[in-house]
Formats: C-alpha cells, structure tokens, sequence
C-alpha cells in the first residue's frame, strides 16, 4: 500500500523514523518471530497535543504500551537501525497517534494496538510519498 503523506491512515507511533538495511538485518523476519505470538496492547487516548507543527492525540503510557516500545526499538538498534531524532526513544518516547485529516482518535477512545508496520518514508526517492513494506499481526 503506498499513499501521499497527507493520506496517512489512522494509527498508533511506536518509534521514531529510522533507516535500515532490510535485506542485511533480516528485519522482517525477527519482528514476525517475535510479534506473531505477542498479545495485543491497550491503551487509552489522553489529551490533544501538538507535536512540531503535527496535531496529535497523546496515548497513555501503560506499561504494556511502554514494553511494546522497548521491545521494537531495542530489536531496531539490534538490526543496526539509525534513527533520525533518537532522542524520542526510550525515556524520550511521546506515544501518540496523528490527527488525520478524515479519521482521529477521541480522547477516552481505548485503542488496542494488535500489528506493528514497516513503513518507507521516502519510496522511489519521493519525500512526499509513504510505502507499508511489511504488517505483523499479534496473536
């Protein structure tokens, strides 16, 4: 599936944008193992925010969601991951999900995070342009 930037669908930030080799790291065969059997995460839509110039609805930080954010990102770092603002990882992590232009979440809104995506952020060298690579669904 591959949309504009603004077309985004509805969905959850679980780590910051970062480049990887793919074909080097076996990427999407360590986040199938490890997430086919992992369960699905709940948390709660807290309060609006403004990220940057980005309308957000802030997540609570469960300690689930907060696990599930360590697990990707320290597989990421394993994988030799390089991450554009690394500083939002970790301690820095501001769980959130993009105000869309059709589509949002509404604060008091459960959402229960049940994949994970691999998405390119600059497909056929076009910035505009956003490419899901790879869904791992939950068990």
């Amino acid at each position: 599936m591959q949309f504009h930037m603004s077309e985004w669908p509805l969905h959850a930030t679980l780590a910051d944008v970062f480049a990887i080799n793919r074909r080097s790291s076996h990427i999407d065969e360590i986040l199938a193992s490890k997430f086919s059997h992992h369960p699905s995460v709940k948390t709660t839509a807290m309060q609006g925010s403004i990220l940057g110039t980005t309308h957000v609805v802030l997540l609570n930080k469960t300690p689930e969601l907060l696990s599930l954010h360590a697990e990707v990102i320290t597989i990421l770092e394993e994988s030799d991951a390089i991450f554009n603002t690394p500083e939002f990882n970790k301690a820095g992590f501001i769980p959130h999900s993009t105000i869309q232009q059709n589509e949002r979440v509404n604060i008091g809104d459960v959402l229960e995070i049940n994949s994970l995506s691999l998405v390119d952020m600059f497909p056929d060298d076009d910035w505009q342009q956003r490419k899901v690579l790879s869904t791992f669904n939950f068990s």
